[in-house]
């Protein structure tokens, strides 16, 4: 009885979709508003660069690539994010300390999300993330929490970097 009512349950709580692709979450469609306030942007503007952007007639039908593209224009139109250089997050927490169980314990599927997100941001292959985590944390891919948070620090570095030259023009 209760297999039956877990089928019955997952599949009455198919997650929606548009076109085929997951929409973005809250967070993102709350920061797609905040840089529509930030620029000042009357709803008839605010819908044209959905629609000319995107192709959707609103943020709630946003998918990931369509959200890149409006973040994309929102910046060339002067929204400079939440942060103060939006090209240098602030590191949430503090790094696991070595003797800590909780170092040792599995990396989150976040962390693995947040990796594959830098790795896509840097156009890096598999063999130079390989190589990078070798050099890092001296094996072929993280297996613990701490390891993943070392190669995420490493790697947002890497991409502040390169950010700040291309901004430069270098």
């Amino acid at each position: 009885m209760k297999r039956f009512l877990q089928e019955i349950f997952s599949s009455l709580f198919v997650p929606f979709r548009y076109n085929g692709e997951m929409p973005i979450g809250r967070k993102k469609k709350a920061l797609v508003h905040i840089a529509k306030e930030d620029l000042h942007l009357d709803e008839e503007s605010y819908h044209q660069i959905l629609k000319g952007v995107a192709g959707v007639e609103s943020a709630t039908e946003l998918t990931e690539k369509g959200f890149e593209k409006v973040m994309e224009r929102f910046q060339e139109m002067g929204f400079k994010g939440l942060l103060p250089d939006p090209y240098q997050p602030v590191p949430k927490g503090r790094l696991i300390p070595p003797d800590s169980p909780q170092g040792q314990e599995r990396m989150t599927s976040n962390q693995l999300g947040f990796i594959s997100y830098l790795l896509e941001k840097l156009s890096w292959d598999e063999g130079h993330y390989h190589a990078f985590c070798r050099r890092i944390i001296k094996k072929p891919e993280p297996l613990t929490k701490r390891d993943g948070q070392k190669m995420i620090i490493g790697l947002m570095a890497i991409l502040r970097q390169r950010t700040i030259r291309e901004r430069k023009g270098l």
